[in-house]
This record gives C-alpha cells, structure tokens and sequence, in this order.
C-alpha cells in the first residue's frame, strides 16, 4: 500500500493505493480505518491508468465518500452532554425537559441549551434541527450577501436563496440565478460556508466546470483548493 495524490481540476485528491488477487477488471474504493479513500486497482494497471480513470470518475467518487463516511460514524444520540457542530465548532447539548416546558434552543457560546417538553430524542432532534435552520436562514443568508459583495459581476441583481436539507451536495446554482445551499452548512467553519458560495456566485457567469469558471472562482477565492478538501474530509461528520 502507497500513499498517493491525484491532481484534478478541482485540487488534489489524496488516496492509499494497493492491488489485491482478486481484483482484475476495475477500480475498487473503501475507506480505511480514519475515512480515508482506498483505491484497490488490477495488478496489471499502471500508474497514469489509474489516476486517468478516478480523474474521469471525481464526481463518483466524491459521492461514494459522503455516503461511506456516514456509514462509518457513529449515530448521534440526541442526549444530553452529547456534542454537536455550530460554525465549525462542536458544543455540549444542555438538554431540560418537563411536561410543562415549551420547546425552545439557545446558544450560550460555550453550550447549546435544549428545552423540550419531552427528553426522548426525537423531541431533542426535532427542537434542535428547528434551531438549525433558523440559525442557517440568518447566516448563510448574511455570508451570500457578504461574498457576493466582493463578485464583481454580481452587481445589483438579486440573488434568491433556498435552503435544503441535502445528502449530496452543498450547493447549486440554477439557470435561473437561484442559489440552493445545503442547511448543514450551518454546522461548518465560516471559511467553508464563504467557498461554497463563492463556488455558487461564479455559476452565475460560469455555469460549468470549465477554465473560466476555475479563473473566476480563484480571483473570488484564492484558497478553494484547500477550503475543498477540508470540506471533502470534514464535511460527513456536518451531515449527521
């Protein structure tokens, strides 16, 4: 097994590579014991084949990542003392619960207090996800307006947002000029939430991957390559 790294348009990728018997046809991936990305490959496959194919695979890949990774953590409890991310950080759950409590989430900056009629994890997941997306409405929303302020050709058109919960994706553009962003972004560090509406806006001039739009979005934020692999590596343990 060798540790190797794989440069595609979207920055670099990094991977254990090892062959195995029995693999003779085509690329297989898992995660080893941290997350990270195993390729096992045919004996016989050199070098340059293997990167050519998993450069023509990314987007694959980057899914089989999100949906593995997930497997791999363990599920949250909902219970109290039980730490969960806001902006990057992650923060004890203060859960107080009584049949006459009105459902009701606050920060306090070293916890995040969860008032609950009932302490039975659906009812704390249910208070907290409503937290959630409050909390994504104002500063994601805030963070569009913030970035697009340094997109030139942005200029004065609005910029519609929608936010979905989204096992996929952290973002996308329309033709439309819609911007959708992920809801669980709310639980990643403010440089992340900036890059991928940095990404988002240069789709409004670029709506593909191509040159232009990767000219675009270095001028917009020079320092996406490693804003995309922190997210590639962190990103599952936001989706939970």
């Amino acid at each position: 097994m060798r540790r190797s790294t794989l440069k595609t348009p979207e920055g670099h990728m990094e991977y254990t590579l090892t062959c195995r018997s029995r693999v003779t046809r085509r690329l297989h991936m898992e995660l080893d014991e941290f997350g990270g990305l195993v390729v096992v490959a045919p004996r016989h496959w050199s070098k340059a084949h293997i990167d050519a194919t998993l450069s023509k695979n990314t987007s694959r890949i980057e899914r089989f990542l999100i949906r593995a990774r997930q497997r791999q953590l363990e599920p949250l409890c909902f219970a109290d003392g039980e730490t969960h991310f806001y902006l990057g950080e992650r923060y004890p759950l203060s859960v107080d619960s009584g049949p006459k409590r009105k459902t009701a989430v606050a920060f306090s900056g070293d916890e995040i207090s969860v008032h609950t009629g009932s302490s039975d994890p659906h009812s704390i997941y249910k208070a907290l996800w409503g937290w959630y997306q409050e909390q994504a409405a104002r500063v994601l929303s805030a963070r569009l307006r913030t970035v697009a302020s340094r997109a030139e050709w942005v200029g004065d058109q609005p910029l519609p947002l929608k936010l979905r919960r989204m096992k996929r994706t952290w973002g996308n553009c329309s033709s439309k000029g819609v911007i959708k962003l992920n809801t669980h972004l709310i639980k990643a560090p403010l440089p992340l939430i900036d890059s991928v509406i940095a990404h988002e806006l240069c789709h409004l001039r670029e709506m593909n991957h191509g040159r232009a739009f990767y000219a675009l979005l270095e001028k917009l934020n020079p320092n996406w390559r490693e804003d995309r692999a922190r997210l590639r590596s962190e990103g599952n343990s936001y989706l939970l």
